[in-house]
């Protein structure tokens, strides 16, 4: 037990498998999170813009739209990572 404790505070965090895309640096579970936080993220900005009773003052809308605005550019990536047919290897 105090060789887990051991290794994780020296930095050796055990963060599970990394099988999808071959093992591309991140945990599955850490990829499955960020991209559902990044949808979560859109569909909250998506209801504050459109929700029927809530009124905001211009500059939020205007606040709004910016953050909606680089959701939709950051979208690209999250499509482009799990739907790419191959794999860069960087080196």
């Amino acid at each position: 037990m105090m060789e887990k404790i051991k290794k994780v505070l020296d930095g050796n965090i055990p963060t599970g498998p990394d099988n999808v895309n071959g093992g591309d640096g991140l945990p599955d579970w850490m990829q499955f999170v960020i991209t559902a936080g990044m949808f979560f993220g859109l569909f909250w900005v998506l209801y504050l813009l459109f929700h029927p009773v809530l009124t905001l003052g211009d500059t939020h809308r205007d606040l709004l739209n910016i953050i909606l605005g680089s959701f939709i550019a950051s979208f690209g990536k999250v499509i482009d990572f799990w739907f790419r047919g191959v794999k860069k290897k960087d080196k």
